[in-house]
């Protein structure tokens, strides 16, 4: 059975968004510049496809009856400001699942994450919002702290 979920992403410190533009506009834009990376026996394919502020990004998966992940991966240059508010639109199908969003610095062995248990993905365009405090320290050597 396959599912979709689609994503735009408007990543945006917060004087921006008192009325300045977003510190990275549309990086769904360029849909090419991600990168599929499903576990093994996963399904996954990237497309661009309309949304609703320009180009949104589709995952389509498939877990073929059994467990795993599928991410889009895309490696961005970005300054992250002492507060900062990350947000993307999101709508899909399929079944309740966890919505894991990871930050990974330059080296890819730090990561931190918000890890959002079973959720519902939603049949209309919805803003999910991110900001810095919900963002924790996943793994990796650098053993806590803020993404760098």
């Amino acid at each position: 059975m396959r599912y979709l979920i689609l994503l735009i992403l408007t990543l945006a410190s917060l004087p921006a968004l008192a009325g300045g533009p977003p510190a990275v506009p549309g990086p769904f834009e360029d849909t090419g510049s991600w990168t599929a990376v499903p576990s093994d026996g996963v399904g996954l394919t990237l497309q661009g496809t309309p949304g609703p502020h320009g180009t949104a990004l589709r995952l389509a998966f498939d877990f073929h009856g059994g467990a795993g992940y599928a991410c889009a991966r895309r490696k961005l240059p970005l300054e992250l400001p002492a507060n900062y508010e990350l947000s993307f639109w999101m709508r899909g199908e399929g079944p309740a699942n966890n919505l894991e969003f990871k930050l990974l610095d330059p080296s890819g062995e730090n990561v931190w994450w918000v890890n959002r248990p079973s959720v519902t993905f939603p049949a209309q365009w919805t803003r999910v919002v991110i900001k810095k405090r919900h963002v924790t320290f996943a793994w990796g050597p650098a053993g806590g702290g803020d993404p760098r």
